[in-house]
């Protein structure tokens, strides 16, 4: 995991790595009580219990310049572009765009900026 210069992480965080890297660009801010996953478990086998199963580990990125409110949840190889906000309480679960606005459960893009 790498936090990038001028960044700052909140309270009350929960990032987890996994085997790849969670990389978080220059002057980020992330606000309390944020999950980031840099993976998750296999289960999709219903023949082999779900702890035997393994992980799956994407790892992710989160770009220079980017805001996350309070209360996001950031899924699995869900990259956050360069630029974004991310609205509190959102669940992201796929790419975000560069300055993108985005926010909901699951996210959507609600604007750009300007």
């Amino acid at each position: 995991m790498s936090i990038g210069r001028n960044s700052a992480v909140s309270s009350f965080n929960h990032i987890s790595t996994g085997t790849k890297d969670v990389i978080i660009g220059d002057n980020v801010r992330i606000a309390p009580n944020v999950t980031v996953l840099g993976g998750s478990r296999d289960f999709r086998s219903r023949d082999v219990l779900i702890v035997d199963q393994g992980s799956t580990n994407t790892g992710l990125i989160i770009g220079d310049d980017v805001l996350i409110g309070a209360n996001v949840v950031i899924l699995p190889g869900c990259n956050i572009g360069t630029g974004a906000v991310v609205g509190a309480g959102s669940v992201v679960d796929h790419e975000v765009p560069p300055y993108s606005i985005v926010a909901g459960v699951p996210a959507k893009v609600i604007g750009m900026r300007s």
